[in-house]
């Protein structure tokens, strides 16, 4: 009842003007690095399963599979994370709610990533 601001000036800096065309590129590209990371990372797989446990880990613990696991890991992530607080900002009714589930999104991820990439970089150097 108050508010005397018109309806575009409501709206003003929100939607696709304000950051949507920078989402959309960080989305795009990282979708592009997971495609093209993929055939080495499930070829990778394929020759390191035969072996059971200890061609996994062997895998895992060469230069390539480690550099594959961070860099699938990585991509993986940032771009789950993206796709969540998409859905985040279309569905969640409320500003608290919004800014509540962006703020566990990004700490779910991140928390994710630092115990894969601890986890990669143990196996890799052997600690």
């Amino acid at each position: 009842m108050n508010d005397l601001r018109t309806p575009l000036s409501k709206v003003r800096g929100h939607g696709a003007a304000n950051e949507g065309v920078q989402h959309h590129i960080a989305a795009r590209v990282s979708a592009i690095i997971l495609a093209l990371i993929t055939p080495f990372f499930i070829w990778g797989l394929m020759k390191a399963l035969p072996a059971g446990y200890e061609g996994f880990m062997a895998w895992i613990a060469s230069p390539f599979g480690a550099f594959t696991w961070l860099v699938f890991i990585t991509a993986g992530l940032y771009h789950g994370r993206l796709g969540m607080n998409e859905v985040i900002l279309d569905y969640a009714s409320s500003h608290g709610a919004r800014t509540f589930f962006t703020l566990v999104n990004m700490l779910a991820s991140a928390g994710f990533w630092l115990v894969g990439v601890l986890a990669i970089l143990k196996i890799w150097l052997g600690a």
